[in-house]
């Protein structure tokens, strides 16, 4: 058995998100303290408004930290160039994408922009780390169809490839199973489960499918009202991190089940 300690892709020191106005700072969650290693599935729940997506922004560097030192790779998250951060982080976000009209194909090789030249010339490398991306994800059978004929579940899966053609050792997605149906919602996180595992990345990613999170991830942030507690899923059902998520007048959590239940 390997017993060799696994390498921090991102790390916090003492990190206060939130923002900043000229008349007041607005901290939502202070003192966040994180170490994720390299593949390693890392699932990020809450109620809603709670300040997941400020926090996922946050490490992505779409808008600064009220205090505190972001390191990816070993390197402070403000020292890199946004060339170089590309080559770091790749996030999937649920945002429309800007052109239903590309193939398939055209959407993953997006991911190789931050490797290109100027002209965006495709090397031998490119070429091979898209079809690594199309396999790993089984998508190969949709190649050649145009993004607006794609199922939610199998546009989710493209995005999931062009993130992995960006070939970043940190991924990181807000909310991949939005809109799917049950069954979609599990394929897509035992899809996530089984890329960290094989490629070795870290994926962080933010959702409300908790009773999956809990199942599939190795570690999971929970954000509360009094701050957040990080550690592996069963560690967090020790404590009673998810019994403090919602009030408990319609639903309760069950430690012994590890999910949710409806009041009766």
């Amino acid at each position: 058995m390997n017993n060799e300690p696994l390498n921090i892709v991102l790390k916090t020191e003492d990190l206060s998100i939130g923002y900043r106005t000229k008349k007041e700072l607005n901290v939502i969650a202070a003192d966040i303290n994180l170490k994720l290693h390299e593949g390693e599935l890392v699932g990020l729940v809450g109620a809603n408004g709670i300040g997941k997506s400020t926090l996922l922004r946050t490490l992505s560097r779409v808008q600064p930290a009220l205090h505190g030192k972001i390191m990816l790779s070993d390197i402070e998250l403000q020292s890199y160039k946004s060339v170089e951060l590309a080559s770091q982080l790749s996030i999937v976000l649920t945002e429309q994408i800007a052109s239903k009209n590309l193939t398939v194909q055209e959407l993953v090789a997006l991911g190789r922009q931050p490797y290109t030249n100027w002209v965006g010339k495709m090397a031998e490398e490119d070429i091979e780390q898209i079809k690594k991306a199309i396999e790993v994800t089984h998508i190969g059978d949709l190649v050649a169809k145009r993004c607006f004929e794609l199922s939610d579940g199998q546009l989710q899966k493209v995005l999931i490839a062009r993130a992995i053609a960006q070939d970043t050792p940190f991924i990181m997605l807000d909310e991949p199973t939005t809109h799917l149906d049950v069954y979609h919602k599990a394929y897509i996180l035992k899809l996530l489960k089984r890329l960290a595992f094989e490629t070795r990345k870290t994926i962080l990613f933010s959702t409300h499918e908790i009773d999956f999170a809990i199942q599939l991830c190795d570690k999971m942030i929970v954000m509360n009202q009094d701050g957040f507690e990080f550690g592996r899923p069963k560690e967090l059902v020790q404590c009673r991190a998810f019994s403090s998520l919602f009030p408990e007048d319609l639903i309760l959590f069950d430690s012994k089940s590890g999910r949710y239940k409806v009041r009766s």
